[in-house]
């Protein structure tokens, strides 16, 4: 007689087991890998959106740049204040004004302005009178009384330099003044002054 070896094999549900449990580990693999894909592609839109945002500009310079003599006690007369309109560009962000950062750059001087409000404890008005080296919201349209720029409204401000008979900006003088704020790019304001400087000066 044919003597039968046994013979051990998968039956049908040990075969269905097996697979299900491959089914399930390749589920769990595709998830985390499709996770970690979507949060990656996530964090990339977020990078750029933030590039994108602090490398446009927010800012505006609105029309003139002018260069303020008047009362100067120096000779020749130097400019002593900058009197200019800013605005937001289109789709641009509001900024806080009391977020931004004004520097002022010549040849020889590199210097950081002051915010009136910060050293006066309120918000300048009409009228008000920044000190040396300072800058204040001068006036302001469409406006809801902060400190603010928001969409359709517009600052004029003032930035004061030095009354002093070795401040201000001499005829012919280069200068830069950049406006930095919070988010988006710094503005740099390129003029120069006339070379005869009167009472109010347009500045190119």
């Amino acid at each position: 007689m044919k003597k039968f070896h046994k013979i051990e094999a998968f039956t049908g549900l040990e075969a269905a087991i097996v697979l299900i449990a491959f089914v399930v580990v390749a589920a769990v693999f595709s998830y985390v890998v499709l996770g970690a894909g979507f949060f990656t592609t996530q964090k990339a839109q977020q990078v750029v959106y933030s590039g994108v945002q602090q490398a446009s500009s927010n800012l505006i310079v609105i029309g003139e740049v002018y260069g303020d003599a008047e009362g100067t006690i120096s000779s020749p007369p130097r400019i002593h204040a900058l009197v200019f309109s800013i605005g937001l560009a289109a789709g641009g962000s509001s900024i806080d004004l009391n977020k931004t950062v004004f520097t002022y750059q010549n040849r020889t001087v590199l210097r950081t302005l002051d915010f009136a409000s910060q050293i006066g404890g309120t918000p300048p008005n009409n009228g008000n009178q920044p000190a040396d080296y300072q800058w204040m919201i001068k006036s302001r349209q469409n406006d809801d009384g902060d400190t603010s720029l928001e969409k359709n409204e517009q600052f004029t401000l003032q930035v004061n330099l030095s009354m002093a008979i070795d401040g201000g900006i001499p005829p012919s003088e280069d200068f830069t003044l950049t406006i930095r704020p919070d988010i988006g790019a710094a503005i740099p304001i390129h003029k120069s002054a006339p070379g005869g400087i009167t009472p109010m000066n347009l500045l190119y």
